[in-house]
């Protein structure tokens, strides 16, 4: 996985290496009208994650993913 750094501002539905306090997380961002929502492209396995509003403000775009490769060996 390649992360660009540099782009941490969000534009909808692109893939994002997401923290929340402890968690961290390779999502889909999505903005709401009283939140964010980060989707998995996973979504039989891993339902959506609904952060609002005041959790949402702590929430921080560390960047976006920009390649994922898919042989670890």
């Amino acid at each position: 996985m390649l992360v660009d750094f540099t782009r941490n501002e969000v534009r909808n539905d692109n893939i994002y290496l997401v923290q929340n306090g402890d968690s961290v997380w390779v999502k889909r961002v999505k903005m709401l009208w009283d939140g964010v929502e980060l989707v998995s492209d996973n979504r039989e396995e891993y339902e959506p994650i609904k952060i609002i509003n005041q959790e949402a403000q702590s929430l921080q775009i560390i960047g976006q993913v920009v390649h994922i490769g898919h042989s670890l060996i």
